[in-house]
């Protein structure tokens, strides 16, 4: 404990500060506003117009409701009963102004400060400015729970967090009391779905909700719910230094910098900006020297200058970034360590002698010297030179830190590190390798246990992999962004040798704050980007250091005498590209292909399991045993019957059974089916394969989905034959459709759009294949694309409707009903998934969220300006009203047909909730189509198997109700349900042609 009456260190199991037993608690819910975004620091946000607090509290179980500008909170003695009170409200809110306004402005903070900066810079012989972004992880999967109570005048509350900062003043302010009625109980967070960094915003929602019911209350909160994506440290460094290399002056500012929208876990609590509470800002003391604040010691330089400034942007109250002190060292380390190799190399001097010029600390000199001497490091002119197209370098980074700490009696670990890395750059491709590092490590830790050697090269080796492979580009799988190791089929995914780690001085354990090793590797990033420098004269001050952006930086590099002339060059690139389309059209229109001979497949082992992880997300994104495997099959034997206009098409059996399957298909066969839809045998393949979709994927995405079929249990079945009528059966004619209609392309990311939108482009436009089933065709069965692209088509005798401007959905779709759609298989405002979309969801369900999230983005980037949540909701309503209009003019058989089969699952008034969620009918996009075969498709078959434990399953009424009972029943639903629209043409006919279609019931489960 800290000793303090009002704030208790806690350890993980607090005792005697346990919070009171469950049975005690309250639930609290908050509802958000439906459009909530930082922007520079501020929220903007929907504001709270309306809502009907007598229905809530009305409601069994609920304590209070809170209402206190835009905050509007629940608590009940149950979480459901919260959650029911939650809709009960039925908020309303109104649009945020388009410019944020916001009476919480950014406040700067002197960290450091000493001598005239201003004056060292006038003077000075060199000058240097420079920005370092380090992008902090994506926020959308984490959240936290915190707990409070209010008793006897007083506020307890329970946090998952070390150092709450402000918050104390914060809650203060919020509930309008003293600091000192307030007693804050902190522990580190038990489990991994608590993320301390939002432990802020989850105590003040408690703190509110508990002041207002005179109660325990339990509050959690999801980072996705507060607006969260991702954060960027930026730190701006400005230095400059005399004739003779003494740096005179050095200046730093620090901020967290959103990109997408600002990172909350820097934001006061969030029920401060929505009660519109001033938040209190706490003011920080400048400091001297090196020290000082032991929770964020990296923003200080280690070493001496004349003249120093550190400043930092923060908004009101203490940043909160006590849960990842190891990202901001590594910001902070990263930015100094690189700018003080660019000084060396302005002011041509070694930057190991640099570094040792400014260095005052005895200790973390003389680990200086020995790593360097452990390294041999020699100045750059000493060096050997590169050969080749080979370039080789060597970088130095040094990090002096304090680790909030677990030494001997709790008190703070100072920390030292240096590290020399050496890599190879290939000036073609750009592309990096770690080859060696020599590293040292100090601590006050103690000298007991030391640190495992082969771990600590594991570690290296993992944290030069981080800094080399671009995270950023579109086919980056999260679960398998490692390269393969000893995966010798595959160059593409061949792995990057572990580097050779060498220790120099001394190695002592790290403390567990930063993580294991975590203190060792601070320097890893600075000495990677110094090393690459070294090499090739390019300069990376942000990480990932992508390949792609060495070979850019060393093709601007390039002697501009060495290049062609402008005239003869541009001359010589058309003749090129025209060479080269004319080969492109040459082979397509071939109706002729050669086979590609069999090999023998790959045996057991030869393929590693990242590979094979990769390969299983992307046979998931691609949905390939949705249409490979057949009702009672084996997953991906084939034999799935595929309506076409064109006639029945069978899925083939892609098992690496050697007879029945692919199992002595070479890769070279493989990617020739998958870009250019050609079989092993030389015949073309029908478009019904989704080849011009695949043809987009690139080459490692291919390669790994090659070794995850490869490395499947072979499955011995024979698929029926494919035999469609003339002229259709003649497979030659597919090459002049090939010409007409497909390009082998891959997929290009557009500069101009987001991370995010390209993810879910490269997704929904290639391994999705969205548009073979959502763009209409046309008479030779290709895809429209322009104003078309996702304008409504069919599948297996399905509609599969709209999904941009066209859609016909009551309730036009928007992002987040899009995810919840095709993350659980159900949206509250449009209905549940069925048909071929079904097996579909249990796919995507194998994917990462962030993925999911991507797509859903990109397809909703195809419409209208999306309605806020509030607008959508008001929408549903006034059409759940006009149904229940229509309903009082009809009657008659179809009636009772609907009230005895259907009510009881879909309205919310017909008893109570038995079988999971009661979509609403009136918001059924189904039954607000222009044809009925949707709507029929599911009164026959039902949904046996809901995406989501939520939705009941829905039973099949195809043998218990005849042909006029479901025509009725038709016409019934599309009279109370769609009243605005025509009644459908047909019907019977409809009815009798389904009836006589096979039902899509694949039987397969998700490969988890």
């Amino acid at each position: 404990m800290s000793g303090r009456d009002d704030l208790v260190m806690a350890p993980a199991s607090p005792g005697a500060w346990q919070p009171p037993p469950e049975r005690e608690w309250l639930a609290g819910h908050v509802i958000r506003p439906p459009v909530l975004a930082w922007q520079t620091g501020t929220l903007l946000s929907a504001r709270l117009i309306g809502c009907d607090e007598t229905a809530a509290r009305a409601l069994p179980g609920v304590a209070t409701v809170l209402r206190r500008g835009d905050f509007l909170g629940i608590a009940a003695d149950t979480a459901p009963q919260a959650l029911q009170a939650a809709h009960a409200l039925r908020a309303r809110w109104q649009a945020p102004p388009k410019a944020a306004a916001s009476g919480l402005p950014l406040a700067r903070r002197i960290v450091a400060e000493h001598g005239d900066a201003a004056q060292a810079m006038a003077d000075a012989a060199g000058r240097s400015a420079q920005d370092y972004p380090w992008p902090l992880a994506g926020l959308q999967a984490a959240g936290c729970s915190a707990m409070a109570e209010w008793r006897d005048g007083a506020l307890r509350v329970w946090l998952p967090s070390r150092r709450p900062g402000a918050l104390r003043a914060e809650l203060a302010a919020l509930l309008g009391i003293g600091e000192d009625r307030i007693t804050l109980i902190c522990w580190q967070a038990p489990g991994h779905d608590e993320d301390p960094l939002y432990a802020h915003h989850a105590a003040a929602d408690a703190a509110l909700l508990a002041h207002s019911a005179g109660r325990v209350v339990r509050v959690r909160v999801e980072a996705h719910e507060l607006g969260a994506t991702q954060a960027v440290v930026n730190t701006h460094i400005e230095s400059a230094w005399t004739r003779d290399g003494e740096i005179a002056a050095y200046a730093v500012n620090t901020a967290v910098d959103a990109r997408g929208s600002a990172a909350v876990m820097h934001a006061p609590p969030l029920a401060l900006w929505l009660t519109r509470t001033t938040a209190p800002v706490t003011e920080i003391e400048p400091q001297a020297s090196a020290g000082g604040d032991t929770r964020d010691d990296a923003i200080l330089p280690p070493y001496r200058f004349d003249s120093l400034s550190v400043t930092q942007a923060d908004l009101p109250g203490q940043p909160r970034v006590e849960s990842t002190p190891a990202q901001a060292a590594r910001a902070h380390v990263f930015a100094h360590e690189s700018h003080l190799d660019e000084v060396a190399a302005a002011s041509a001097q070694d930057p190991v002698a640099l570094r040792l010029r400014h260095l005052d600390d005895t200790r973390g000199a003389g680990l200086v010297r020995r790593v360097a001497a452990q390294a041999n490091w020699q100045p750059r002119g000493e060096r050997p030179q590169a050969q080749q197209n080979v370039r080789r370098g060597r970088g130095f980074a040094y990090a002096s830190t304090i680790e909030a700490g677990l030494a001997d009696g709790g008190q703070p670990v100072h920390s030292w590190s240096a590290w020399v890395a050496e890599v190879e750059v290939d000036a073609t491709t750009g592309e990096v390798s770690v080859t060696g590092v020599t590293l040292g490590h100090d601590s006050d830790a103690g000298e007991q246990g030391g640190v495992d050697a082969v771990a600590l090269q594991q570690e290296a080796a993992r944290a030069a992999q981080q800094l080399t492979v671009d995270g950023s580009r579109s086919d980056s799988w999260p679960a398998a962004n490692l390269p393969a190791v000893h995966d010798a089929s595959l160059p593409a995914l061949a792995t990057a040798q572990l580097p050779e780690v060498r220790v120099g001085g001394a190695l002592r354990p790290a403390s567990a704050t930063l993580g294991t090793s975590a203190a060792v590797t601070l320097p890893a990033a600075p000495a990677v980007a110094n090393a690459i420098f070294d090499a090739t004269g390019v300069r990376l001050r942000e990480p990932p250091f992508s390949g792609e952006r060495i070979r850019l930086a060393l093709a601007a590099q390039a002697n501009p005498e060495s290049t062609p002339k402008r005239g003869a060059a541009r001359k010589r690139n058309w003749l090129l590209a025209g060479a080269t389309a004319a080969a492109g059209l040459f082979v397509t229109a071939m109706p002729w292909r050669a086979p590609i001979a069999p090999v023998a497949p790959p045996g057991a082992g030869f393929y590693s399991a990242a590979t094979i992880e990769r390969g299983r997300l992307v046979a998931a994104a691609g949905d390939c045993a949705v249409c490979h495997t057949a009702p009672n099959g084996a997953r991906n034997a084939g034999g799935l019957a595929l309506d076409t206009p064109f006639g029945t098409i069978y899925s083939t059996n892609i098992t690496p059974d050697v007879e029945t399957g692919i199992g002595n298909w070479s890769y070279a066969a493989f990617e020739r089916a998958m870009r250019q839809g050609i079989h092993r045998d030389g015949r073309h393949l029908y478009p019904a394969f989704p080849y011009t979709a695949f043809a987009k994927t690139s080459d490692g995405d291919l390669q790994a989905l090659y070794a995850y079929l490869m490395a499947a249990e072979p499955v011995r079945a024979k698929a029926p034959e494919t035999a469609l009528a003339f002229p259709y059966n003649l497979r030659p004619l597919m090459a002049g459709w090939n010409l007409l209609f497909h390009s082998p392309k891959p997929f290009e990311a557009d500069p101009a759009r987001s991370a995010q939108w390209n993810r879910g482009a490269y997704l929904a436009e290639g391994l999705g294949h969205c548009s073979a089933c959502h763009s209409p065709r046309n008479a030779l069965g290709a895809e429209q694309g322009g104003r078309r692209y996702l304008g409504g088509g069919e599948a297996e005798g399905w509609e599969a409707p709209a999904l941009g401007k066209l859609s016909h959905a009551p309730v036009p779709w928007t992002e987040q009903a899009l995810f919840s759609y095709l993350r659980t298989g159900y949206a509250p405002h449009h209905g549940a998934a069925a048909g071929p979309m079904a097996p579909v969801i249990e796919e995507l369900a194998l994917l990462p969220e962030e993925d999911v999230r991507a797509i859903a983005h990109y397809v909703a980037s195809f419409g209208d300006a999306q309605p806020d949540a509030a607008l959508a909701s008001a929408q549903a309503r006034q059409l759940e009203q006009r149904s229940a209009d229509a309903a009082r003019t009809l009657g008659g058989p179809a009636a009772r047909l609907y009230q005895n089969a259907c009510a009881v699952c879909h309205q919310s008034d017909q008893g109570i909730r038995q079988f999971g969620i009661k979509p609403s009918l009136a918001l059924n996009t189904n039954l607000h189509g222009d044809k009925p075969d949707n709507l029929i498709r599911v009164l026959l078959d039902g949904i046996p198997t809901p995406g989501t434990s939520d939705l009941g399953y829905m039973p099949a009424f195809g043998e218990s109700l005849d042909d006029r009972q479901l025509t009725q029943l038709v016409h019934y639903l599309r009279k109370r349900f769609a009243p605005d629209k025509p009644a459908w043409d047909n019907v019977d006919d409809t009815l009798a042609r389904l009836r006589a279609a096979p039902a899509h019931r694949p039987n397969h489960q998700p490969n988890h």
